[in-house]
């Protein structure tokens, strides 16, 4: 009886321990911190420049690409030497305070990931395009 116990308890253990580790994994990038709900606009600016390009306000469009990034696979650049983005996105909030800033591509990379934004040290696995017209 004691063995039929004994197993039980290892495999509730071993259980336990498989859904702690699959549930880290899990886990969204928090790139917004407790202000993802709070972003009311995405300044466009060049990257290099800074210049001011264009201001996102579609309150449907922010709300869904923050959502996406919140949730996207990522992959590590920390060691890897690659271009710098074509803009930078400012998050912003209602008094125009900045949330967060990420960078953005205009075509698709593969470091590590397939997507367009890079957020610090991670490339985010996000293809959604900005609506945005570029000079030719």
């Amino acid at each position: 009886m004691k063995c039929k116990t004994r197993n039980k308890t290892r495999q509730l253990l071993f259980i336990t321990l498989l859904s702690l580790i699959l549930l880290t994994g899990c886990q969204s990038n928090d790139l917004f911190g407790n202000e993802a709900d709070n972003v009311a606009s995405i300044e466009v600016r060049a990257y290099d420049s800074d210049e001011l390009v264009t201001t996102i306000t579609d309150a449907s469009f922010t709300e869904s690409l923050v959502q996406e990034l919140e949730s996207a696979n990522s992959a590590s650049t920390t060691n890897m030497d690659i271009p710098n983005p074509d803009y930078r996105l400012l998050f912003l909030d209602s008094d125009d305070m900045v949330i967060q800033a990420i960078g953005y591509y205009t075509e698709e990379k593969d470091y590590g990931v397939v997507g367009r934004y890079l957020a610090s040290d991670l490339h985010l696995a996000v293809t959604t395009e900005l609506p945005i017209e570029e000079e030719e």
